[in-house]
């Protein structure tokens, strides 16, 4: 049997979509919204323990990622973004279609506009903030160049969300203990 690791904290309760799939080996605590299609791998952290956390639908949060809020803002995470493996949110805002990269670091109060990418390994320091659909990197993260919303690189990341969101179904259906 799998059991998902949720936990109430107070009368801070996590809601989470019935088409979203936590992984049992994510923890989810507190004061955290999860929206529909929402797809969150083994080894991620979400603690609303200090402030909400609210996550929109069809977005993915990989292996390892950590999203954590403050109690002077409400972290808001929209719609099909695409947060990659080990990256450290504690953002005020990632907009719609964003994608945060592999061990990128969003530091408190940091908005990334909607489209926006942030590269792997970027660091955004507090309250940075950033331009729709632009490419950051580097650390201090900089502009880049321009990301085309019609373009190759944002097709990809359109992809890659799509995967994930059927990974939604696929693990809510088919991830089974292995008896030894």
């Amino acid at each position: 049997m799998i059991i998902m690791t949720i936990y109430e904290l107070g009368e801070k309760k996590p809601e989470i979509a019935p088409t979203a799939y936590v992984h049992p080996q994510a923890s989810v605590i507190g004061d955290v919204k999860i929206g529909e299609r929402v797809f969150v791998a083994p080894m991620v952290s979400i603690r609303g323990d200090r402030g909400r956390i609210e996550i929109g639908d069809e977005t993915n949060v990989q292996d390892g990622a950590v999203i954590h809020s403050d109690p002077r803002f409400v972290t808001r995470i929209g719609r099909r973004v695409n947060i990659g493996h080990n990256a450290t949110i504690h953002a005020e805002l990632v907009e719609d279609n964003a994608a945060i990269g592999m061990g990128a670091v969003l530091m408190l109060g940091s908005k990334i506009a909607k489209g926006a990418m942030v590269a792997n390994s970027a660091l955004l320091h507090n309250k940075t903030k950033t331009e729709p659909n632009k490419i950051y990197a580097g650390v201090p993260a900089k502009f880049m160049r321009d990301l085309d919303p019609k373009g190759e690189a944002r097709k990809a990341i359109d992809i890659y969300v799509d995967s994930y969101i059927a990974n939604t179904e696929m693990y809510r259906r088919d991830l089974q203990d292995v008896d030894d």
